[in-house]
């Protein structure tokens, strides 16, 4: 029996149970104390900012939101600890509201959580917070967690029950609630920096979350002897461990960097994971095991058990990513898991990706997929697929298919965590094993544009949008992809698309004319197709279409072929509101007469696929 290793189990305590909640800052030292191990370190990513705040020359108040488990209370935990002398004799403290002496003297108020403070409190703290938000009081700041909906109802009450401060709380729940819908963090009408955590999305921090587990000390303490390391039957825990370890010297680790990509799409499409979520998604890929569903996390018993009896299709990584181990309620409440669960990742396909599991080629892709990490590959695969070809194909053997089928679906998503994304084909993407199929493409072109590179990657998708965006609006199999055509229909119709256009197509490329580029949306930080003034104007944008992941998978998808009305409605409603609003921009931006005739055009298709407009008169 190998040792049992301390560090599993306290990690255990990390992972989606009921009794979880040794993530809650209030509840971390008690348990590393109970297990005797150093703490997992996860990062503050708006730290410095919160110093930099409170701390400068110019100092303003903070308040953090975001959703449960955005780490608000463990940014405050680390200002005060790193900035704050005092605080290490009186954090977390019992009271409601703590009060501190900064550094140059001024008062620091710190509310760890606003809905935990009673109602009393709350009024009594009411003309303090108003004041020194309304930078009346500067020689007092304010330290505040709060939710959205908890910051926005705190003063919104406040305003209604009158008294001397209803209407500064009035004022401040106004210009509030513009910050909140703007995603903007200062208003220069108040002494307050409003700091959304669940807006800090960085690859960086994720990877740092990934290596407080993977990395922690406790690793070598404890199961550095451990005689399950190597040989045929090796330790799942460890197994599963070193398959999201990124180690110098070696390729990144391609099953974390999936996981990583995934995270990004799903900030792109407002589906934020929190950092107690993150830790507990990569908790569950190392422990999960799904034999017993009351018991989804293996402890060292467990896993040696796993072992030895080569039971490793339970304790499968990429099932544990998406949450299989798990009862489908308990899988349901971890928000994590419903990431991968939009992406559909086992259910979706294409013959040339079933074609390798099921037929071994094309060589090229199965050798891609299977020459390396045999455990959860052909080790587990292999005799489920010799059994359906030789026994259920014969005998029609109910169990041999089902199994074979569970078999399959697993191996698809092994293979959306292990593919390479370009090299093998747009076939062979692991995209292609999710609802969406440009996801890579997606990710690429937002990195493009955020950082103003791969020059090539914008042109191209440029162009696929433009062409996607000319059929869903014509509904004409047109090639035109260097001009948008806003066309529609003539009268009242529910017709999505329609032939006839009122304006000249908008260039990609015009100098005394209006264009169309993508960009990089300052505020949401996604793709937008936006529509600018001729460059001799005002360069402020005319209108911008935000381009979600399932508004450019729609457009790529028409792009390339399909229909617009198989796909989905509220796309077509999309770049309809976008043309209208364009349109009227436009007219508005030309002062163009209410007595003047209009100018229509009929489209067509000309030899090469290119959209023809011929000129009607209009009166």
């Amino acid at each position: 029996m190998p040792p049992l290793s301390a560090l599993v189990d306290f990690l255990r305590t990390y992972g989606p149970v009921a009794s979880s909640d040794s993530l809650c800052v209030e509840n971390l030292w008690q348990t590393q104390k109970q297990f005797n191990v150093a703490p997992i370190e996860t990062p503050a990513p708006r730290a410095d900012d919160i110093r930099a705040t409170l701390l400068g020359d110019a100092p303003r108040n903070v308040i953090l939101t975001g959703t449960a488990g955005d780490g608000k209370t463990y940014h405050i935990r680390d200002f005060l600890l790193s900035s704050v002398p005092e605080a290490a004799a009186n954090w977390p403290g019992d009271e409601d509201v703590l009060s501190f002496t900064l550094p140059s003297g001024r008062e620091l108020r710190v509310i760890r959580d606003l809905s935990e403070i009673s109602d009393t409190e709350k009024a009594n703290e009411l003309p303090s917070v108003c004041a020194a938000l309304l930078g009346e009081t500067p020689e007092r700041l304010y330290l505040v967690a709060a939710n959205d909906g908890q910051l926005l109802k705190y003063f919104r009450d406040a305003a209604a029950h009158g008294g001397p401060e209803a209407e500064h709380a009035r004022r401040l729940h106004v210009r509030l609630s513009e910050m909140l819908r703007s995603e903007t963090s200062v208003d220069d009408t108040l002494s307050l920096e409003l700091m959304n955590l669940s807006r800090t999305w960085d690859e960086a921090v994720v990877d740092r979350i990934f290596d407080a587990v993977l990395e922690h000390p406790g690793w070598d303490r404890d199961c550095g002897s451990c005689p399950g390391l190597d040989g045929s039957n090796p330790c799942p825990i460890r197994l599963n461990r070193q398959l999201l370890r990124n180690i110098d010297g070696q390729p990144p680790s391609p099953f974390r960097q999936r996981i990583k990509q995934t995270l990004a799409l799903a900030a792109a499409n407002d589906q934020h994971v929190p950092v107690r979520q993150l830790l507990t998604l990569v908790v569950n890929i190392i422990l999960g095991d799904s034999r017993n569903p009351n018991r989804p996390l293996m402890d060292c018993k467990t896993a040696h058990e796993r072992a030895r009896q080569g039971q490793y299709g339970f304790v499968n990584p990429y099932d544990n990513a998406v949450g299989l181990n798990l009862r489908p309620e308990r899988r349901r409440t971890n928000r994590v898991f419903s990431v991968f669960e939009m992406l559909a990742v086992g259910h979706e396909t294409n013959n040339l990706l079933d074609a390798v599991l099921v037929q071994n080629k094309p060589q090229a892709v199965f050798k891609a997929l299977f020459d390396e990490e045999p455990t959860y590959g052909l080790n587990l695969f292999e005799p489920l697929r010799s059994e359906y070809f030789t026994i259920a194909g014969a005998a029609g053997v109910d169990g041999a298919k089902h199994q074979f089928a569970l078999g399959l679906a697993s191996q698809r998503r092994r293979a959306f965590f292990r593919l390479p994304d370009e090299t093998l084909g747009e076939m062979a993407s692991p995209w292609r094993l999710t609802i969406f199929h440009h996801g890579g493409a997606y990710l690429r072109l937002a990195r493009a544009l955020a950082n103003h590179t791969d020059r090539d990657v914008i042109d191209r998708t440029t162009e696929q949008i433009l062409r996607g965006m000319n059929r869903a609006y014509t509904g004409m199999m047109t090639s035109d992809k260097h001009r948008l055509w806003l066309s529609g229909t003539i009268g009242k119709t529910d017709e999505p698309s329609g032939r006839v256009a009122t304006l000249d197509p908008i260039e990609r490329v015009g100098s005394s004319t209006c264009s169309v580029r993508l960009d990089c949306d300052a505020v949401t930080r996604r793709p937008s197709l936006v529509v600018m003034p001729p460059r001799f104007g005002d360069q402020t944008p005319l209108s911008r279409l935000d381009l979600r992941p399932l508004l450019f998978e729609y457009l790529m998808r028409v792009a390339n072929g399909s229909l617009p009305a198989s796909f989905s409605r509220q796309c077509q409603q999309e770049i309809r509101h976008f043309s209208l609003v364009t349109q009227t921009w436009i007219d508005a931006r030309l002062g163009k007469a209410d007595d003047e005739r209009q100018s229509v055009q009929l489209l067509s298709l000309g030899s090469r696929g290119e959209l023809r407009g011929d000129p009607l008169e209009v009166y």
